[in-house]
């Protein structure tokens, strides 16, 4: 990806880190909890100082900012999606993924997965038993 114009070099330095997170999990959207796990920068805080918003240091990054605080109508998605999820970040981390691993660096919350089995060991075994255990 290109530089973005107009930025200033701190603006610039923290748009690259975003766009190099998101690379890494492969992702074309990306929380604050995922960049918070795995940015190379000091000072996370500086993302929405910086740019006004996370959301705005997201959009300014090329990606997909996230639905904010819950407006508008909530994504549905797939049993199956959720299970490969599940399995694409077991692959990623090279482990089951934990509640916490699962919600840092999964693309969805923890909601649908709490709602479907009950709990994340639930869904994982689920995820296990459909797709098997990820080598």
């Amino acid at each position: 990806m290109s530089s973005t114009p107009c930025l200033t070099p701190e603006q610039q330095r923290i748009v690259d880190e975003i766009r190099r997170v998101a690379d890494t999990l492969g992702t074309a959207t990306l929380s604050q909890n995922q960049f918070d796990e795995y940015h190379e920068l000091g000072g996370v805080s500086t993302a929405g100082y910086q740019f006004g918003s996370w959301n705005d240091a997201v959009v300014a990054a090329g990606l997909d900012p996230l639905p904010s605080g819950g407006t508008g109508p909530t994504p549905r998605y797939s049993d199956a999606e959720l299970l490969e999820e599940i399995i694409r970040v077991h692959k990623l981390i090279a482990a089951p993924p934990s509640e916490r691993k699962l919600a840092a660096v999964g693309r969805y919350s923890l909601k649908p997965y709490k709602d479907r089995w009950g709990t994340i060991t639930k869904a994982r075994a689920a995820a296990y038993d459909r797709f098997g255990f990820p080598a």
